[in-house]
């Protein structure tokens, strides 16, 4: 087991959707499939894009100013139901995520723009959430979302660490943009995202591999 406990970090927070979960591609792809039910056509390749990390009231925000014309009031509810069909019958977790929890035994947390109710979902459907002993900090729980760093300085607030001690795991250039606001050390994981967006949103890091995770941390003390 990798004890990170001599390094200047203090504490590890995880984004969510993306970095600990699958999801995205499943919450997307439904997403898409709803907007464009309900007569706002959208591919799965424009929400990716132009969505990825970003809250869902943002995101609703956008679709609305695009069209210029108001969603269905029952469309959040109908999304929302077909989402968590989707990802109960889809969903798993990162590839190697669950061997890095395992080795990183600094203490650790979350900060989404997901609401706890997601992010509670996703992680006990893949069986991690007993990794973070609750402590699960959502957009939510703050003023503003990603990419303002609220959320993260939030998590650092409640688990009693220095900003500038904390490293951020994130795959969105919108999650990176708040991580790095927030004066903490941001490793962008690009499985999806484009590594040098990642670069200049400010991430220091960018990898490819989850299992990479506790070894870049250690060389990046």
């Amino acid at each position: 087991m990798l004890n990170l406990r001599q390094n200047r970090f203090k504490l590890v927070i995880f984004d969510c959707d993306g970095v600990l979960v699958d999801s995205e591609p499943i919450v997307n792809r439904i997403f898409a499939q709803t907007l464009t039910e309900a007569g706002f056509p959208i591919t799965y390749a424009e929400v990716t894009q132009k969505f990825i990390g970003k809250s869902l009231q943002t995101c609703l925000e956008i679709i609305e100013e695009s069209y210029n014309k108001s969603l269905p009031k029952n469309f959040v509810e109908r999304c929302k139901e077909r989402e968590i069909a989707a990802l109960q019958q889809e969903l798993t977790a990162v590839s190697g995520i669950t061997e890095v929890l395992e080795q990183i035994t600094l203490p650790k947390c979350v900060a989404s723009n997901s609401s706890h109710r997601h992010i509670q979902l996703v992680l006990n459907l893949t069986g991690i959430l007993h990794q973070f002993k609750g402590k699960l900090y959502s957009a939510h729980d703050v003023s503003r979302p990603k990419p303002f760093p609220d959320v993260y300085l939030h998590a650092a607030e409640q688990m009693n660490t220095n900003p500038e001690h904390c490293v951020v795991v994130e795959d969105s250039v919108t999650g990176v943009q708040a991580g790095y606001a927030a004066g903490m050390t941001v490793f962008g994981y690009a499985k999806y995202s484009d590594r040098t967006a990642l670069t200049a949103a400010g991430a220091k890091i960018v990898f490819h591999d989850m299992q990479q995770l506790c070894q870049l941390i250690s060389e990046h003390q």
